[in-house]
């Protein structure tokens, strides 16, 4: 049987694709999580009290895997302590609001010409990571060992999950600046072949790009099939360089550097505008909400917050999630706020959240043939079952990209995905231990 390239889902981007981005209100309070990056938590250097202002640094990256976080807002630190977040309850700085936005000085002084080293240093001051998602901090990403001998950088452009928007409104309203972060990373990396990637249901995006190319930028826009999930980044990799990342490596190995395209404006937001990563664009979708958006929110926002702003329900939700359908994350306090990852928030209706009943697997091997990874799914999730963690992760579960294809394609309806994440926590810790 042929192996297919993923999914044809439903992309549900109706109700947002067309809509320009909104300025969202601020609240009174905002929630930072320290942990809003990959990697250490940051350190706070704040205590209850202190006044702070738009850009004012309140954590510190601790170690070389870790990111700078600033306050959004100017106003009072009113507490540090445990707050939910999607990651679950975690350390957070709070910050009482003052409603008088008051501003730090930009992160270097403009009459400086900046060196490439010196802009490596500004992307990682500001606290930048990946904002697809992933956030993987965007300093160490752009700074591989020599060894890599990099040669090729992505711009993933490719909103393959339902419902979310934000990238591709990014990318229509901003393409000038974005096209500018692009050429900042190119110059960076030292690279001569640059892709931009995106799906072809967001064609106009790719008009809005090229138009904004000038001939010596040496830049490829590239539209891809509309399948899930055409986003992941060694499927573009292997899409676009033929190259194939090595199981357990990571697209440096094949001498490659792929970035969000939230990231990459941040990136020039950061160095030619001067500015720390506190908001970013949200798309905040599904039936439930009466008034779906995207959003231009500030970083600590809660979730609460923004049903406001999208003039709360029109039904009920069985489910809200941070992220997408298909990777996010479910949620169930919308005093969760929106941290450097958060694409999109989605709430699903009673109905689309109603899991069907299990079945018995009828070993028609679709989970095999949608994974994007060409992992075992239901090999891998029937191992977890078992309690065998080692088999598991001979397998390959470590490997996941966590996409959830196999849960979507299942006619058993078997929980593959969950499984296979609960497999690789066991795996993680388990490793930690040793």
């Amino acid at each position: 049987m042929r192996k297919r390239e993923g999914v044809h889902n439903e992309d549900r981007k109706e109700r947002t694709e067309d809509l320009p981005i909104e300025e969202a209100s601020v609240p009174s309070k905002l929630v930072f999580p320290l942990n809003m990056h990959i990697g250490a938590p940051a350190k706070p250097i704040v205590e209850v009290g202190d006044q702070v202002k738009i850009g004012t640094l309140i954590a510190e990256k601790d170690g070389a895997i870790s990111a700078n976080i600033y306050s959004s807002v100017s106003g009072e630190v009113i507490d540090i302590s445990e707050q939910p977040s999607f990651k679950g309850n975690v350390d957070a700085i709070i910050i009482k609001n003052d409603f008088k936005d008051q501003k730090e000085p930009p992160l270097y002084d403009d009459e400086e010409e900046l060196s490439v080293e010196e802009k490596k240093d500004i992307i990682d001051k500001a606290g930048i990571v990946g904002m697809g998602g992933a956030t993987f901090p965007t300093a160490v990403k752009i700074s591989p060992p020599e060894e890599k001998n990099i040669d090729t950088l992505i711009i993933n452009g490719a909103e393959c999950e339902p419902y979310s928007t934000s990238d591709h409104r990014v990318m229509i309203e901003h393409a000038s600046e974005l096209i500018e972060g692009v050429i900042i990373l190119k110059e960076i990396l030292s690279v001569d072949r640059v892709y931009v990637a995106l799906e072809s249901n967001t064609h106009d995006s790719a008009d809005e790009l090229k138009r904004r190319l000038d001939v010596e930028d040496d830049i490829n826009i590239v539209e891809l099939e509309t399948i899930y999930p055409q986003g992941d980044e060694r499927k573009l990799i292997k899409r676009l360089t033929n190259r194939e990342v090595p199981p357990g490596g990571l697209p440096a190995d094949v001498h490659t550097v792929v970035a969000n395209v939230a990231t990459t404006y941040a990136v020039y937001q950061a160095i030619e505008e001067r500015k720390p990563l506190v908001e970013r664009v949200t798309t905040v979708s599904g039936e439930p909400i009466k008034n779906p958006k995207n959003l231009l929110v500030r970083i600590g926002t809660p979730i609460n917050h923004l049903i406001d702003e999208c003039g709360g329900f029109r039904s009920n939700p069985g489910k809200v999630i941070h992220g997408g359908p298909m990777m996010g994350t479910p949620i169930n306090s919308g005093r969760i706020p929106v941290t450097k990852g958060t694409s999109v928030i989605t709430f699903l209706e009673k109905e689309e959240a109603t899991r069907s009943e299990r079945t018995d697997c009828i070993k028609c091997s679709e989970c095999l043939n949608v994974c994007p990874v060409s992992l075992q799914p239901i090999l891998i999730s029937q191992a977890y079952e078992d309690g065998d963690i080692e088999e598991a992760e001979r397998l390959g579960a470590m490997d996941c990209i966590d996409c959830g294809n196999c849960s979507f394609i299942c006619p058993a309806k078997i929980p593959l995905l969950d499984n296979i994440r609960a497999a690789k926590k066991e795996i993680t810790a388990r490793q930690e231990e040793e």
